[in-house]
């Protein structure tokens, strides 16, 4: 089974067409709840397609311009993350992070608006998210291991954080291309 590609330009550096990348006021201004959640339907379409095209795991609605709190999430394997477990697509309308665990697992993290960076983040193992979904109907949906990682860096977006903010030291900051080349399969950066 071939793995898909990840984003070459994000790899590269180079923003996707179209995404607000770190330092723009957009991604740290509030967002607005959606009201009446119908009303993110084309806005959920466009971002599950925008997501696939860049064999993305998660993708926020102030990431592609638009203050609305709003989250997609699908995380499948790609030739940068080729162990990481997969998720099915969820769309999250109005999501809130209502419990969770302490912030002690690290894990590598990258993003679209902060292009060819990645670092070491501390997250929750678990979290709980209260939600719309696409239909109107409100969950409680408990995520786990990386899956939890994916919707607090989602979540987060809608909050004004990327995930340098949350980092705990700037050590571990690099490019794609050198987490490939010399850090990847280094447990010392996580453990």
């Amino acid at each position: 089974m071939s793995l898909a590609k990840s984003d070459r330009g994000w790899m590269s550096g180079i923003a996707g067409e179209g995404l607000v990348t770190i330092g723009d006021p957009r991604l740290k201004a509030p967002v607005a709840l959606i009201d009446p959640v119908s009303a993110a339907e084309n806005l959920l379409d466009a971002m599950v397609a925008r997501l696939r095209s860049l064999n993305g795991a998660g993708l926020a609605a102030p990431q592609v311009g638009v203050s609305a709190r709003v989250v997609v999430i699908e995380v499948r394997k790609t030739d940068v993350f080729p162990d990481r477990p997969e998720t099915p697509l969820v769309e999250m309308v109005n999501p809130v992070i209502v419990q969770r665990t302490p912030a002690d697992v690290l894990g590598w993290e990258g993003c679209f608006s902060v292009p060819g960076i990645m670092g070491v983040v501390p997250r929750s193992f678990s979290v709980v998210v209260t939600f719309a979904g696409r239909a109107g109907t409100v969950v409680n949906q408990e995520f786990t291991g990386y899956a939890a990682r994916v919707v607090q860096h989602e979540v987060d977006h809608l909050d004004g954080f990327e995930f340098v903010d949350r980092m705990e030291s700037m050590a571990s900051l690099t490019t794609v291309q050198n987490y490939l080349d010399h850090r990847r399969d280094d447990p010392s950066w996580v453990s």
